[in-house]
């Protein structure tokens, strides 16, 4: 699992946000440091160095539990190169 960054604040429409090590593409999956399923990256913004990230919880209930916890995304990241249709000459 590769580090993502730790949980900052919960917005006032139930999302976290984290400011992150680097930026993580979208609609990476995040999770805790017990593997267990945060919620899923929506929006990277803020300075290059250390961007926030906005993640769309995909657990319910109370969310200040997870202030300040540390937070992974697992798998591979998903590069631009070699994802597209390749041209045959």
């Amino acid at each position: 699992m590769e580090y993502l960054g730790d949980v900052e604040t919960v917005t006032s429409d139930g999302k976290l946000v984290i400011r992150a090590v680097s930026a993580p593409d979208v609609n990476n999956a995040v999770f805790d440091e017990r593997e267990q399923r945060i919620g899923t990256v929506k929006r990277v913004f803020g300075p290059v160095d250390s961007p926030y990230v906005t993640v769309v919880p995909a657990i319910k209930g109370d969310l200040n539990g997870l202030l300040n916890r540390k937070t992974y995304l697992k798998g591979e990241r998903k590069d631009a190169k070699g994802n597209g249709r390749r041209r045959r000459y």
